[in-house]
């Protein structure tokens, strides 16, 4: 053993392992070499050397081999734990070619797309990325093979079935061995379910969202306290205090707008006292009076509430505005106190019924009015026996609606006192109610109203004996006050102007008889005047000879008015006709104007009066040109002259106002009884709702144009994919087979190099045809990808390419999207095959609902055919056809030798 340990070299301390090994091997083929030779020559003390080298080493070769047993068991253990860790891990795992193909996952990763490995291995990852997201997570791959360390994002994703989850994603890149002496790029990804995470945060959003909505728009002033300053409030607290802003509030003490003194003690003492009083109940209350920035005091009912935000104390606090209810209640009391002064001097006699006791209790100026003696409480009964007996059952019907409807009362009755006289009663009250709003009796006040109904009865008397001795004279007999006014009117000559006899007192005297001023002078010097009147009254006129003269106290007029003559039919029949006329104008839903054939205004009615701001009493008589300058030397001088030359015109869209809308105007000739133009008649009509209507029905037919484009451009694609995946499976398989036939063909056969030049062209313009009828990249990476990869594909001796896209990275419907690459790839094509240009440019720029394509290049040009229309081929009949289901515009703009410039404009509905 000794010699072992001095013998055997440290491979471990001294040179890595396979050198060791290396080394060991050379020396063992050393000593085998040594052995198969003759030791004939040899002394025995150096083959007994010999032979126990060859043992040493046999030693050290099964102490190695035992090592590497141990080292390939411990590496299966480690492997094996490795793959019980990637697999059962609870994140999923991928490794990602630099195209986004699938290489490797775990059993979690399958899991989170919802199918197996077997299935998911060779697959692009974004097709589980959610369509919005794919352009970031492309972002996100050239990032992660580009940066040295770890990058991170958040995404939608989609199983395989379709539903979708959040996650978040950690990619890192590594350079894997290709098998050819070269790395790959590769992502090694990491995927976590962020489901819920995200769920909470936009529950968490939603509840701020709904805490900010209530705290903006609540009707109570609220304002948040820290460290006694307010750090927030809402628009009812800046509008309680008539603050402009917040500025105004926030860094503040609260009790910075409450008034010097509450209750006595300085603002600051009484706020801590609240909040102290607050922190050990939950919640404090106060009322206090504040002072708005306009000066003005208000009463406040204030609650403190401590809360916590963040581990952070603040005070909630509530300012409702209580100073309406404050003024109220002052009223409320100031109109006892005027009311408790009023009632003993009007005689007006208070009353309370109470259901518990049946007893009506009232004051001693109900009892008089009852004819009751000093008795503070009465039973109802003998109250009700005092009723009239024709008033009794209506007012005891009433009295039972106001308890059972819970309604005031309000009404006059008669009763009979104990000595047999009848007295007329005025009262009224309502229900008393206790807390639970169950009914406890009934209160209100009386006053008897005897000598007022004695009165008012002795004064209808009088009233209706001279009522009835003017009815049947034709005269008026009226009495009128100091200014004026009829306080009374009474005869016959009222009833044929169709006037009853109370129409008139209250109107002024002299609207219905007008007199001359000399004689109303005379009449308020004093004289006795006489005069004539014309009466006009529901569309007849009377004549009258009047009378007037004062009273002796020369308080009021006296008025006699005789009806002697009714007036001319003729003027009436004129004046009829010119009201009919100014109606019609007046009523006309359209804009009239009319004028002379020297240009003066004629008639002007409301409509244009409201249209206009210029009323026609202003405008009569005025020429039209003087009024409005603006017309001259323009359509509408142009289109009056016109008419004055005898021409009917129908205009669009003439502004003869300033309203907004669309208006229409037919300009008519007046003709004379000699058929001369004597003027001109304007009718300007608003067709607004027509033309709105008009445009909605284009709107609609637009919107059926795109359902037909993404019908049309569905079945399209549809078609070219299958066209694709024919030429793919059929074709090119098929010219791909043949390749390989010849390929294993002898090789000096005299076809075999011309036939696979032509086999190689055939397969590679299938593959060409296939990409350009379904570009997958445009489906994966959206629309700017998809243009890149085109431009990237035509060879730049044949044709350079310089590509600015702007704002293509936000989302457009699908349709647009193949509608605008198939356009790009059209337009590219006619370049390549007709232009003969070595340059061109192309520019596709999104900004908010328009799109803009610009394709130019420095060929040859387009001929023109007839009337300058460009020519018709197939390629551009195309993109004719998908630019009009679109509802765009296309421009083509080419001259000989000079190149074409081709723009598109699109609006993305």
């Amino acid at each position: 053993m000794h010699l072992v340990e001095m013998n055997t070299p440290d491979f471990s301390a001294s040179q890595p392992p396979h050198e060791g090994l290396r080394a060991l091997r050379a020396r063992a083929e050393e000593r085998r070499r040594l052995v198969t030779q003759i030791t004939a020559d040899k002394s025995p003390e150096e083959v007994q050397r010999l032979v126990q080298e060859l043992q040493v080493h046999q030693i050290e070769l099964e102490m190695q081999n035992e090592e590497l047993l141990l080292a390939q068991a411990e590496a299966e253990a480690v492997r094996a734990q490795y793959l019980d860790l990637y697999d059962f891990a609870p994140a999923g795992y991928f490794t990602l070619s630099a195209h986004g193909l699938i290489r490797q996952l775990n059993l979690r990763g399958s899991q989170l797309l919802g199918s197996v490995r077997q299935r998911l291995t060779g697959r692009r990852f974004p097709l589980f990325v959610a369509p919005a997201d794919r352009p970031r997570f492309a972002d996100f791959l050239a990032q992660v093979l580009r940066a040295e360390f770890r990058q991170s994002c958040e995404l939608a994703m989609l199983r395989d079935d379709g539903t979708s989850f959040f996650a978040q994603l950690e990619g890192v890149a590594v350079q894997v061995p290709d098998g050819y002496g070269q790395h790959e790029p590769q992502c090694r990804l990491a995927i976590i379910d962020v489901s819920a995470r995200q769920a909470a945060l936009q529950e968490l959003a939603a509840s701020e969202a709904r805490f900010r909505q209530l705290f903006e728009q609540t009707s109570d002033a609220i304002i948040l306290v820290q460290s006694n300053v307010v750090i927030d409030c809402n628009p009812r607290a800046l509008q309680l205090l008539g603050a402009r802003c917040k500025s105004q509030l926030v860094g503040f003490p609260p009790w910075e707008h409450a008034t010097p003194l509450l209750n006595g003690q300085p603002r600051a003492d009484v706020f801590a006292l609240g909040v102290a009083e607050a922190l050990r109940h939950g919640s404090r209350r106060a009322e206090f009076t504040l002072q708005r920035l306009t000066g003005e005091v208000a009463w406040v009912e204030s609650v403190i509430t401590p809360i916590t935000v963040s581990g952070q104390p603040l005070l909630h606090i509530v300012w409702r505005d209580i100073t309406a209810a404050k003024h109220a209640a002052e009223q409320l009391r100031t109109s006892k106190e005027q009311l408790s002064l009023a009632l003993p001097g009007s005689g007006t006699g208070t009353f309370a019924w109470y259901q518990s006791t049946d007893q009506v209790q009232w004051d001693e100026r109900a009892q008089a009015a009852f004819g009751f003696a000093r008795q503070a409480a009465v039973p109802t009964a003998a109250v009700l026996r005092r009723l009239h007996p024709a008033d009794a059952p209506a007012v005891q019907a009433a009295l039972q609606a106001a308890v059972a409807s819970r309604e005031p009362l309000a009404l006059q009755y008669r009763i009979i006192w104990p000595d047999r006289s009848v007295h007329h009663i005025s009262a009224a009250g309502r229900v008393v109610v206790d807390g639970a709003g169950q009914v406890q009796g009934f209160a209100g006040i009386v006053m008897d109203v005897t000598a007022q109904h004695e009165t008012q009865q002795a004064l209808r008397y009088q009233s209706l004996l001279t009522q009835r001795m003017l009815e049947a004279m034709p005269v008026v007999l009226a009495r009128l006050d100091a200014e004026g006014r009829y306080l009374e009117a009474l005869g016959q000559g009222l009833h044929n102007l169709g006037l009853a006899n109370e129409s008139l007192p209250g109107l002024k005297a002299l609207d219905l008889f007008p007199a001359p001023a000399e004689e109303i002078a005379r009449l308020q010097a004093g004289e006795r005047v006489e005069f004539d009147n014309e009466v006009d009254c529901q569309g007849r006129h009377y004549h009258f000879h009047s009378y007037a003269y004062f009273d002796q106290e020369r308080r009021q007029t006296m008025l006699l008015a005789i009806d002697v003559t009714p007036l001319e039919e003729q003027k009436q029949q004129l004046r009829r006709e010119k009201e009919f006329n100014e109606s019609l104008l007046d009523n006309s839903v359209d804009g009239i104007m009319a004028f002379d054939q020297h240009g003066c205004f004629l008639a002007w009615n409301r409509v244009l009066e409201r249209r206009t701001g210029r009323l026609e009493a202003e405008l009569l008589g005025q020429n039209l040109f003087a009024v409005f300058p603006e017309w001259q030397d323009k359509p509408q001088e142009q289109a009056i002259r016109q008419v004055l030359k005898g021409k009917r015109l129908t205009r669009y869209n003439m502004p003869f106002h300033t309203q907004p809308g669309h208006y229409e105007s037919h300009l008519v000739p007046l003709l004379g009884p000699d058929n001369q133009v004597k003027g001109g008649l304007v009718l300007i009509r608003d067709v607004t709702e027509r033309v709105q209507l008009a445009e909605e029905a284009t709107r609609l037919k637009l919107r059926q144009q795109q359902e037909v484009l993404s019908a049309i451009l569905a079945t399209q694609e549809e078609e070219r994919k299958r066209i694709a995946e024919a030429l793919h499976n059929g074709v090119g398989q098929l010219l791909y087979a043949a390749k390989l036939n010849l390929e294993n063909r002898a090789p000096d056969a005299p076809y075999r190099r011309n036939t696979l030049s032509l086999l190689e062209d055939a397969i590679r313009a299938t593959r060409t045809i296939s990409f350009e009828l379904t570009p997958g990249i445009l489906e994966d990476f959206g629309l700017k990808i998809a243009l890149e990869e085109l431009g990237k594909r035509i060879p730049k001796h044949n044709l350079r390419i310089h590509l600015n896209l702007v704002g293509l990275d936000r989302p457009r419907p699908r349709p647009v999207e193949i509608a605008l690459y198939r356009v790009v790839q059209e337009l590219l094509n006619n370049i390549i095959r007709h232009a003969q240009a070595s340059e061109a440019f192309i520019h596709v720029v999104h900004e908010g609902r328009h799109v803009h394509i610009s394709v130019e290049d420095n060929g040859v040009g387009i001929g023109t055919g007839q009337e300058g229309a460009p020519p018709k081929g197939i390629g551009l009949a195309g993109i004719h056809n998908r630019i009009d289901l679109l509802g765009g515009e296309l421009i083509i703009e080419s001259r000989a030798g000079r190149g074409t410039i081709v723009t598109i404009e699109l609006t993305i509905s």
